[in-house]
């Protein structure tokens, strides 16, 4: 398949739901929905609800969360660059993170998040290492880059 292909498969998914993309299930999808992306990056949207399993009343999610919030946008990466192959989402592996960061102790429910990827290497084993982010209101909140091990799935999807 053509790169210039792969990208226009990748933007006819822009919108659709983070499940698609994914192994995960709730009560563990935390991401909602998938709003940009290309070959090399992803950005997913999330709104933390009132039943959410980590949410702790009066407060929010503990800001720890946000390592799960990037490794699940780096996974809808992933399956959507799996998608437009015709191929099943990969098993993913959070080996690590660098650096996290961030300037907030929770995550407010009913507000909407962003977190986004940005690939900056990745060997042909499975290996990878992204740059990633939590943005709110455009402005990012949250960084860290994460140390991945995907395993492609060798079915196709109508398997």
């Amino acid at each position: 398949m053509s790169t210039e292909t792969t990208a226009v498969n990748l933007r006819s998914m822009i919108g659709m739901p983070a499940r698609s993309f994914v192994l995960h299930r709730e009560p563990m999808l935390f991401v909602d929905r998938l709003v940009d992306i290309d070959e090399e990056s992803a950005t997913c949207e999330w709104c933390i609800g009132d039943d959410f399993q980590m949410l702790h009343p009066g407060a929010g999610v503990p800001s720890y969360a946000g390592v799960e919030y990037m490794a699940q946008c780096v996974a809808v990466h992933a399956g959507a660059r799996a998608r437009a192959q015709g191929l099943a989402p990969p098993q993913g592996y959070l080996l690590g993170t660098r650096h996290y960061e961030c300037s907030v102790a929770w995550f407010e429910p009913g507000v909407t998040y962003q977190s986004s990827c940005q690939e900056l290497v990745r060997d042909s084993q499975g290996m990878g290492s992204f740059a990633c982010c939590i943005l709110l209101n455009g402005a990012s909140i949250a960084q860290a880059n994460l140390a991945v091990l995907e395993i492609p799935q060798e079915k196709k999807l109508d398997e």
